[in-house]
């Protein structure tokens, strides 16, 4: 009995290793403190070819490189304990008969007084940056290296910032300071007071400043096109988006505007702008108050609409891959109609309802797909019913510029004649591909 039990011990400890061996990772340490996890493919006096669990095949300059950690393996961990007061985390091994404690310090890449801010994915990787928000379960993250990132919150096991940011838990309360975030707790630190919190309680940490403008966004996106000699034609399309983001609130301003002419005579010209505000009441439920849009198009016999509502949100999906929301309300809409048939009025106003819905999908690490649609639903008078939905493929081509390609509908049901007798085209099609560019 005693040698079968000696041979299933000898068993079980090979497999153990063999299976170690096989979970075996090269870590790279960075001249800049940052950690990457993964595999050496190549290297030579110059460059080191390196498979990256974050971000990919990389070939990295070997002067770069403070330190190679090679065929690092992962402790078998039962417990772990982070500590934040000094620069090292230790492991604890616990076992039922015998306490064995394994001390396998982890030199965190910063120091008290480093200004960057720090997250470290469950891989073990470890980057430096800027924390944009972390809204939804998805940390936005600027990192000095890959560019602007976005994880979803389960993948990230330490955040640091030492910056002013303020901080919303569960129960509604925020607090402002630095944040230290662990697999445990969120540790909030403004001068000499420190408070502490669950990390499941954690809603949203958005970066404060001193200073309002810490709190925008914006992203441009700009096309044009010219086309000469039998036909002239210009095309030119603008898009601007200014997002300003709390713990509570999201405050969107989007503007588009398209122009277009063939042989100088004018093919397009409409202009739409809108304004949301979000004030978010749980995790997933927001009102959206105002929620407001401006139209303009003379060639479909709009000279303005206007309309103004509000309404109630939900976020339906939120993964790291997918987000989508869907928001409806009641409005009330006002239009003025540029030419319209004897006895009929110029100016028609009225209630609708709005409903509206986006998603937002990462089909690469750079191809991003944003969905958006947007129905007005109103009297006859007002054209019965208003589509607006923009199909959109965003790739990064550096870390503030996209090539995006845009797929365009609007569509009014029952437009309005005008006084010559003729009716506008119930629906406007266009493709835009541009430039954009995200502050």
């Amino acid at each position: 009995m005693r040698h079968l039990l000696y041979l299933c011990l000898c068993a079980f400890v090979l497999g153990a290793t063999g299976s170690a061996a096989r979970a075996a990772v090269d870590t790279l340490i960075m001249t800049n403190g940052e950690t990457y996890v993964g595999k050496i493919l190549k290297e030579s006096s110059q460059t080191i070819s390196f498979q990256s669990e974050l971000a990919g095949k990389l070939s990295l300059p070997h002067a770069a490189v403070q330190e190679i950690k090679r065929g690092n393996l992962p402790a078998p961990v039962m417990g772990e304990t982070n500590s934040v007061s000094g620069t090292t985390a230790g492991k604890v091994l616990t076992a039922k008969s015998n306490t064995v404690t394994i001390t396998s310090p982890i030199t965190l890449p910063f120091k008290p007084n480093d200004t960057y801010d720090w997250v470290q994915i469950k891989s073990g990787e470890w980057l430096k940056g800027k924390v944009k928000s972390l809204q939804n379960d998805k940390l936005e993250f600027d990192s000095e290296e890959f560019d602007y990132q976005t994880w979803d919150w389960r993948d990230i096991k330490t955040l640091r910032s030492p910056r002013l940011n303020s901080v919303r838990f569960d129960d509604d309360k925020t607090q402002d300071g630095s944040v230290f975030v662990n697999s445990n707790q969120v540790i909030v630190t403004f001068g000499d007071t420190t408070n502490t919190g669950p990390r499941a309680d954690l809603l949203s940490i958005t970066p404060t400043g001193t200073s309002e403008i810490s709190k925008w966004s914006a992203d441009l996106v700009a096309s044009m096109s010219f086309r000469s000699g039998n036909t002239r034609e210009v095309d030119s399309t603008a898009r601007v988006t200014l997002k300003r983001r709390t713990p509570f609130t999201r405050l969107v301003l989007d503007y588009v505007g398209n122009y277009g002419t063939v042989n100088d005579q004018q093919t397009e010209n409409d202009q739409r702008a809108a304004t949301t505000f979000d004030l978010y009441m749980s995790r997933r439920w927001f009102i959206r108050i105002p929620d407001a849009e401006y139209y303009r198009d003379p060639l479909q016999n709009i000279e303005h609409r206007l309309t103004l509502g509000a309404g109630m949100g939900y976020e339906v999906v939120k993964n790291k891959w997918v987000e989508w929301d869907v928001t409806a309300g009641p409005a009330f809409q006002r239009t003025h109609f540029v030419s319209v048939e004897p006895g009929e009025d110029t100016v028609v106003q009225g209630g609708a309802g709005v409903l509206s819905t986006r998603i937002d999908m990462d089909l690469t690490k750079r191809l991003e797909l944003l969905l958006e649609y947007r129905a007005q639903l109103g009297s006859k008078d007002q054209g019965m019913q208003a589509h607006h939905a923009i199909a959109t493929l965003e790739f990064e081509i550096h870390k503030r510029l996209d090539l995006d390609i845009s797929l365009v509908w609007d569509r009014i049901s029952s437009p309005q004649t005008e006084s010559s007798g003729e009716t506008p085209s119930s629906d406007d099609v266009r493709l835009n591909v541009g430039l954009g560019i995200k502050l």
